[in-house]
């Protein structure tokens, strides 16, 4: 059974997870929606534990600018494949980001 709340869009876009102000990783988006996001790439030996609040940094590419969204996430899952994150502490500038997230243009994505 799916426990998503929100219809998730595939997307690869690079990302950097951040915990109490220290980077960990980056990873890769797989798939990102309103309540979340899953990160491919992103290793359990990068100190990740499920529960930890985190600080994702969305890295986009608006022509010739590169632009960064910072979303606050709580990490919901650990496999071997990655890390599944649900979005918290929303208010309109939090919406504001995640919509510029879902519109991206995929052949723009940094690689």
């Amino acid at each position: 059974m799916d426990n998503r709340w929100s219809n998730r869009k595939d997307l690869d876009i690079s990302v950097d997870i951040y915990h109490e102000g220290d980077k960990l990783a980056t990873g890769r988006s797989r798939d990102v929606g309103l309540g979340g996001a899953y990160l491919d790439s992103v290793q359990a030996s990068h100190n990740l534990r499920i529960d930890h609040n985190v600080e994702l940094v969305f890295h986009l590419i608006e022509g010739t600018n590169e632009v960064k969204y910072a979303l606050h996430a709580r990490v919901v899952r650990i496999d071997q494949e990655g890390v599944g994150l649900k979005f918290h502490d929303f208010d309109t500038g939090v919406f504001r980001s995640l919509q510029q997230i879902m519109t991206y243009k995929q052949a723009e994505a940094i690689h």
